[in-house]
């Protein structure tokens, strides 16, 4: 097992791990109109309890229902000794596939959260009663306070990504790392530097950097019994046992988002066991105390992960080198890696982390962020927030933790994004949105699936894994379109549907059911059918008091008008091209033939910047000439420390003759747009140089409101 970090940087489960697939062959969903009602199944099995989730959404209902045998004891998800889900479903070591083999701290938190539901009279179900949901949980936090003690498992309070429990012990995963220092010092330097480089010819290292440091890979002949070949000189007892005791050690690798995702479920978990049904019972009082504690004890692990140089959280720290994680520059020089954008799945968790230990909210301000346009089937161009990847719970997140539908500016964004991955769903006839899964393509897992238009990634996105769990999260926010949605596919979505929970997802090319399944995926589809976290967050934080610091982060700008006569415009293209500029009671005009990119600059009168966190920025204009790409940038009031992305958004100029046009974006009410201190229009970026003959007419915020989708 192990994980793989790109930047931006962020979570990313790499199997060594997959799957038994039982699944068979299955026509593509098709959009029919009419859709029959589904046959008798679960939900019409007494014992099933939804009071969050509409009457009337029978095939979410029929979704969850199915999702909540996953939690069935008898199909035996958990290690017995410490009441920790395993990672997933599939195991078929012949095909190098380990998911009940261990477990990783995100998991483990939806886990947690789930039970905590079940617990607190939220998601009755007929596999499991309220009484022993507690006692479940009561096993998983006191496994935790155990963990979070341990010294091989754990640093500052802060839990290594992946629990190895293929022993009946929880061990540290196998490092990925070899250090050519340690060969050296264990065997000279003769013979060290030998053994390096048989390693290396033998394919079980592979160097990097400067070359004094290595991946090892343990795929294929690995072991002690394949010293052959390069390592054949080396086969005696004692110095294998020594080379493997170098390659094979164990480690703690504390990744800052991961541990944000556990803490932010324990908190959600807190807030259900605050419910009337179980609030008063004394194993629930119990309850809380330990887990309120185990939160405590993570303090100063967060405090180390944040760095206040850049005002960012560092993505992750490897104990046993002491080193926080990064990559080696051309030079060899180390960089470290930051938690530095908005759009993933831990945008509410980092934000959590922050309001419960009393962090600088620059970590959350310094959070770069990209929106793109994306064209609707019926021709609207909606706006939304651009996972760097592409995938659906990247911009969705697994949850809507932080009470984001309070804020009209977020529920506008997030509603955006979920009527985008529909059109997009139903455009291509997928029965699932894009998201990071499995594909189907033997045991392939990868995150580089997603929509192309609204992907910051410039690597080519795969589109035809279509996965279940992302619609979870986007029932939370828009219940209507989604049950609609499953309605329409139900043909195929059924069929994915197992006696242990839905199946990842249906691979429209092969037709194929993808016959993987992660608990992180099939228990944050439930949890977002129950569409009840930010609720039992919000539970949570008022109970420590923290409630109205929550609501500061979602305050809304007031009106500002970037064209203001007090205000500065301005405008330049590249050395050496001409271009005229103008301003006038009609607006801003700049023309020029031929150029490249124009830049235009507006600059508010005041000092500290203007606010245009939650605002809708408006722009009008007239352009003659071919459409054109533009990117907005919205810059602080201080130059970004190295490292920090930019909050840009990209638009499209179209040709609009004699009339004018509007580009209406909706921004996020974020502290990062608290201070805006400049707005720079580039004109043109990436395009061929042209004649520009472009007027500004309008360029303004104002307060989004309950109706600007509509508008």
């Amino acid at each position: 097992m192990g994980i793989s970090v790109n930047r931006p940087w962020r979570r990313k489960v790499v199997a060594t791990a997959s799957i038994t697939v039982l699944w068979a062959v299955f026509a593509a969903a098709p959009a029919a109109a009419q859709v029959p009602e589904p046959p008798k199944t679960d939900l019409d099995r007494a014992g099933f309890r939804f009071p969050t989730v509409a009457p009337g959404h029978r095939h979410a209902r029929e979704l969850l229902a199915n999702a909540m045998r996953y939690i069935d004891p008898k199909i035996q998800m958990t290690d017995p000794v410490s009441g920790y889900p395993y990672e997933g479903w599939n195991h078929d070591p012949a095909r190098g596939l380990y998911l009940r083999s261990f477990t990783q701290l995100t998991a483990i938190g939806v886990w947690v959260e789930l039970l905590a539901n079940v617990a607190a009279g939220q998601a009755d179900t007929p596999y499991l009663s309220r009484d022993k949901a507690l006692f479940q949980l009561t096993l998983v936090a006191k496994s935790l306070r155990q963990d979070q003690k341990n010294p091989r498992l754990s640093a500052k309070g802060l839990l290594g990504n992946f629990l190895d429990l293929a022993s009946g012990r929880r061990l540290g995963p196998l490092t990925q790392d070899a250090d050519k220092k340690q060969f050296l010092d264990t065997f000279g330097q003769e013979k060290g530097e030998a053994i390096w480089k048989a390693l290396v010819t033998k394919g079980w290292i592979v160097p990097r950097g400067n070359g004094n440091e290595a991946e090892v890979k343990r795929g294929g002949k690995y072991g002690a019994e394949s010293f052959d070949d390069a390592l054949k000189p080396y086969g005696d007892d004692a110095t294998k046992r020594k080379i493997l005791e170098l390659l094979d050690r164990r480690t703690v690798l504390v990744v800052f988002g991961d541990n944000a995702n556990l803490s932010t479920s324990v908190a959600k978990a807190i807030g259900a066991l605050l419910l009337p049904e179980v609030k008063d019972r004394p194993e629930a009082v119990a309850l809380r105390r330990e887990l309120e504690e185990f939160l405590d004890a993570q303090r100063d692990g967060y405090t180390r992960m944040y760095d206040a140089k850049t005002g960012l959280f560092y993505f992750g720290w490897d104990c046993q080198k002491d080193r926080l994680f990064g990559w080696e520059d051309k030079d060899g020089k180390w960089v470290t890696g930051h938690a530095d954008y908005l759009v993933n799945e831990f945008r509410g968790p980092t934000t959590f982390v922050v309001l419960r230990y009393g962090l600088p909210m620059v970590a959350v301000k310094n959070l770069g962020f990209t929106i793109k346009p994306y064209r609707m089937a019926d021709g609207r161009e909606l706006y939304t927030l651009a996972p760097w990847e592409g995938s659906a719970f990247q911009v969705l997140g697994l949850q809507l933790s932080l009470n984001e539908l309070s804020s009209p500016s977020w529920r506008t964004l997030l509603e955006n994004a979920v009527e985008i991955e529909i059109d997009y769903a139903t455009r291509h006839k997928l029965p699932g949105l894009l998201s990071e899964s499995y594909t189907g393509v033997g045991t392939e897992y990868t995150g580089n699936i997603g929509i192309p238009e609204i992907t910051v990634s410039l690597r080519p996105r795969m589109t035809d894994a279509a996965s279940l769990y992302s619609l979870g999260v986007a029932y939370t926010i828009a219940p209507d379109k989604v049950e609609r949605f499953l309605a329409a596919n139900w043909p195929v979505i059924s069929k994915l549907l197992t006696d242990h929970g839905p199946w990842e997802g249906y691979n429209v090319t092969r037709r194929e059911v993808i016959g993987f399944q992660t608990t992180s995926h099939t228990v944050s589809l439930a949890l977002g059918i129950l569409g009840n976290a930010s609720d039992n967050m919000v539970r949570y934080l008022e109970s420590r008091g923290l409630g109205e610091r929550l609501a500061d982060l979602y305050r809304t700008g007031d009106p500002v008008d970037l064209m203001a006569e007090d205000g500065q415009i301005f405008a330049w293209v590249p050395k050496d091209q001409l271009l005229k500029s103008v301003r006038d009671k009609d607006g801003f005009r700049v023309t020029g033939e031929p150029v490249g990119e124009v830049n235009i600059a507006f600059v508010p009168a005041s000092k500290s910047g203007v606010n245009l966190s939650g605002g809708v920025l408006s722009l009008r204009y007239r352009s003659a000439g071919r459409a054109t790409p533009a990117v907005i940038a919205l810059k602080p009031p201080r130059e970004l420390p190295a490292g920090v992305i930019p909050k840009e958004i990209f638009a499209r100029f179209i040709d609009t003759g004699q009339r004018e046009e509007e580009i209406r974006v909706p921004l996020p009410a974020t502290l990062g747009l608290a201070d805006v201190k400049e707005v720079v229009l580039t004109y043109g970026r990436g395009a061929p140089e042209q004649a520009v003959d472009l007027t500004i007419k309008r360029l303004e915020s104002t307060p989004s409101g309950p109706s600007e989708r509509r508008r």
